[in-house]
């Protein structure tokens, strides 16, 4: 009996054969035109929230978070914006639903991001660095660079060499303060004003690309006693500014 048994499944074993599943090509294919229409109108439905957001966070600051909360507001409208382009929504599976809900919202924030920056936006501040003031002797024609910079080992910043002075007493000589300001965007103005506390401004000229000077004559040297301080401001078109002043003066003697 036992015999019998194992033969008939033997026989059915060897009777089985697998028969693949029949390919609709054409429902495959309505269904990856649909997929990808689908996600294109996406893209497209999120990047208009993204310049909605992007416009909102140029008028103010304090629109940021606001503007922010716009990709929560577009995908929760998701399905009603599907509804009105017609798409078909209840032949979506979860991978569709979580695929666009990751295209709008990569897509929002790249254009938030996008248009929230330079050339579209500028919200950053100029920089003033590289400050060196150039002494010139018009007796001898020597000239000596001070540089303003900051040493790690003492963690403070300094003037170099460390023994830096100006030596003007009788001297016959030209001080010229120079600095790097730049900004991702155009400049409006850089001047300086010279003297411990903030007084006039004087602008300052481009000497070349992004390099400005300003430079002072003995007889305005004349009125600084002990240390050379000043400020320079700078300020671009978008009315973002800054003002430098180096934490130590320039010691004059």
């Amino acid at each position: 009996m036992a015999k019998k048994r194992k033969k008939d499944k033997k026989r059915k074993e060897e009777e089985y054969e697998f028969k693949p599943p029949e390919f609709d090509e054409e429902e495959f294919l309505r269904r990856e035109l649909r997929d990808t229409k689908t996600v294109l109108m996406t893209v497209g439905y999120a990047a208009l929230f993204g310049i909605v957001a992007a416009v909102l966070s140029n008028l103010s600051s304090k629109l940021i978070g606001i503007s922010f909360l716009l990709v929560f507001v577009g995908l929760y409208s998701l399905r009603y914006f599907y509804q009105f382009m017609k798409v078909k929504t209840e032949e979506f599976q979860k991978k569709n639903w979580a695929g666009n809900v990751a295209w709008f919202f990569l897509t929002f924030l790249a254009v938030w991001v996008l248009t929230f920056n330079y050339p579209f936006s500028d919200h950053a501040n100029p920089e003033v660095e590289d400050v060196v003031v150039w002494v010139t002797d018009l007796d001898t024609g020597s000239v000596t660079a001070f540089e303003y910079y900051y040493n790690g080992t003492i963690g403070a910043y300094r003037w170099s060499p460390d023994d830096a002075k100006i030596a003007a007493a009788g001297a016959n000589l030209t001080v010229n303060i120079t600095a790097r300001v730049s900004d991702n965007g155009a400049l409006s103005s850089v001047e300086i004003s010279v003297g411990r506390t903030e007084g006039a401004y004087e602008t300052m000229e481009e000497e070349r690309v992004s390099r400005y000077g300003y430079e002072l004559t003995e007889e305005d040297l004349e009125g600084i006693e002990g240390e050379l301080m000043f400020f320079i401001h700078a300020e671009d078109r978008k009315g973002n500014e800054i003002t430098f002043m180096p934490v130590v003066g320039l010691p004059i003697t």
